[in-house]
């Protein structure tokens, strides 16, 4: 029987093989404010309103009202405590400011941060900043105690001279770029702590200011952007994520675009998008985030302040669908602008002014909210799209459709099918998937005569048309019998077994999506040709509902052209091939 173990025994324990690994050496660093001490010129209050919010490096969150409240209740209830050391409000200035800001109150010094005193020591005034200073003092991190600030003095009456709080002081001209990004960063709020968006425009700054990039290892490179973002000892954040999403040119690109504007900052989520980009499908999402960018630059507002997350899953919801079915201009105009404004303005029936709807772009004064309505309904290209769908795409549907995408390539040329398969799943520069499948539609329609290649958007399009049925079939695509299917191989379409999934109602629906890309519109090249979609059924549902109307259809419109029909007339048969392909990319 195994005794129990004391404390003794445990201090006297031999530590195990296992235990003597080195798993690192023993380091110990400094925080953030302490590298940053020597850059620092003074400590000392400062007023509000000599205290600059926007930022020169990145860009600065948005105040939101909420976490002001929350802070004035704090005041309210304990009191400011704004001189307390780990309260100071970090701020940048020059050395010059500093140094005729304590001339005038008679300190002396050469407010370089490089006297024999430490600069922490004391607090002095400087609420006669404005008197001897033309600029102000930019706010590294606090914009929200200052706004909360502002409304304690009001709400207890205290005059406006005692709107202060105590700042340090750092060196513009000197502090590291580094320090200059990480004291800005927030870690230390968990009430308020950036967001995904926040985290990569402080990315983005950082890397703007690495020195000499083309000489450094990528890597090193990454491994430096990430610790000067403190992520490291975040076990929640996904930090291989954010670095494989920053390698990815086009993806950094768009991300960064996508960041620049509130919408972006509060919809982008780092492992969705580094999700996204591993599908390899960059068109398809591009499409839709660009779509949101342009509809973002048309509107008559600041894309950077004004519309955020929640107005525009508002505007979406409402909008997408809404169109006019009058027959005159004139009536879709109005019709359209009927719809808008029910959105923007809550009416009671009466004649008098509709008002605003509650909690629609707040940011934007009466006139501007205005000018925003109108454009909104005379503004013909404009694009809400279902950014809340979009987003929160489910993951097996869509690793589905891109499997789909892949049974397609395989269909057009089994070359570029079999260059698909053999692309190392390992690799970090693996092509899109429409790189395969325009290498695929070329080989087509060289194989077909043409020799100037398939058109230059075919690819693109055929790739939409594919991913979109595939998730409007999400179900059927998903059933049991045909996620077997769609685990063949690709590059096995030319046996005979593989075309018996035609029998089924979505992949022939898909076929003939295909091919109505592939294909000249007098039918005289058909895709695979030997693949007949004509005994596609879905438990009857295809045939009975779709079919069977586009057969009776047709035989009417023949009759009324004089022209007698048989039950496998050829002329009805064509014309129903016709409809029925148009019907499939309905």
């Amino acid at each position: 029987m195994k005794r129990k173990r004391n404390g003794e025994d445990s201090a006297e324990a031999c530590p195990s093989p296992r235990r003597r690994v080195k798993e690192g050496p023993f380091q110990e660093s400094k925080s953030v404010r302490e590298r940053a001490r020597p850059y620092l010129l003074a400590v000392g209050k400062m007023h509000v309103d000599v205290l600059e919010t926007m930022w020169s490096v990145g860009r600065n969150r948005r105040v939101e009202p909420g976490h002001v409240q929350e802070l004035k209740d704090t005041f309210m209830r304990g009191g400011l405590e704004r001189s307390a050391p780990e309260n100071r409000i970090a701020v940048l200035c020059s050395a010059e400011e500093v140094r005729r800001i304590r001339q005038r109150i008679g300190q002396g010094g050469d407010g370089d941060g490089d006297g024999d005193g430490d600069p922490s020591d004391g607090e002095a005034s400087f609420l006669h900043w404005a008197g001897v200073n033309n600029s102000k003092a930019e706010v590294m991190a606090g914009q929200h105690r200052l706004c909360a600030l502002r409304e304690y003095v009001k709400a207890t009456g205290a005059p406006e001279s005692d709107a202060w709080w105590t700042c340090e002081l750092y060196d513009k001209d000197r502090l590291p770029a580094e320090l200059n990004i990480k004291l800005r960063i927030n870690r230390r709020d968990p009430s308020l702590p950036d967001n995904h968006g926040q985290i990569w425009t402080q990315l983005v700054s950082i890397a703007s200011d690495a020195a000499e990039p083309t000489t450094r290892n990528q890597a090193t490179v990454d491994h430096k952007l990430v610790e000067a973002l403190r992520l490291g000892s975040e076990k929640s954040f996904p930090t291989r994520r954010l670095v494989t999403l920053w390698n990815h040119k086009r993806w950094r690109t768009l991300t960064t675009r996508w960041c620049q504007t509130r919408l972006g900052l509060e919809t982008f989520n780092i492992s969705t998008f580094e999700w996204m980009a591993s599908l390899r499908i960059d068109d398809y999402w591009f499409a839709t985030l660009e779509a949101a960018l342009e509809t973002l630059q048309a509107l008559p507002l600041d894309e950077t302040q004004d519309l955020g997350q929640d107005d525009w899953n508002r505007l979406a919801a409402a909008l997408q669908g809404s169109s006019s079915t009058g027959d005159g201009a004139a009536d879709v105009k109005r019709r359209t602008q009927e719809a808008v404004e029910a959105v923007f303005y809550t009416g009671d029936g009466s004649n008098r002014p509709h008002r605003r709807a509650a909690g629609l772009l707040e940011t934007l004064d009466d006139a501007a909210y205005r000018r925003v309505c109108r454009a909104t309904w005379t503004l013909p290209d404009l694009a809400f799209v279902d950014l809340k769908r979009f987003l929160r795409s489910k993951r097996p549907e869509m690793e589905t459709a891109v499997r789909v995408l892949h049974h397609v390539i395989g269909w057009i040329h089994h070359e570029s099918a079999v260059e698909l398969e053999n692309v190392n799943p390992k690799s970090k520069s693996k092509p899109p998937l429409v790189h395969h499948l325009q290498t695929a539609l070329d080989s087509l329609y060289s194989s077909r005569g043409v020799t100037d290649g398939c058109p230059g958007d075919a690819a693109v399009q055929l790739q939409r048309r594919v991913l979109d049925l595939a998730r409007r079939s999400a179900d059927a695509f998903q059933a049991p019998e045909v996620q077997v299917l769609l685990r063949d191989s690709i590059t096995s379409v030319d046996d005979a077994a593989y075309s018996k999934r035609f029998d089924h109602a979505v992949w022939a629906q898909l076929l003939r999506i295909v091919r109505r890309i592939t294909d000249p519109s007098d039918d005289t090249r058909v895709l695979r040709p030997c693949w007949e979609t004509a005994n596609a059924s879905d438990a009857g549902v295809y045939r009975a509902q779709v079919s069977t109307l586009v057969t009776a259809f047709c035989a009417k419109v023949l009759r009324l052209g004089g022209q007698p029909v048989g039950k496998n007339d050829a002329a009805l048969l064509a014309l129903q091939r016709s409809v029925e392909k148009v019907l499939a990319v309905s």
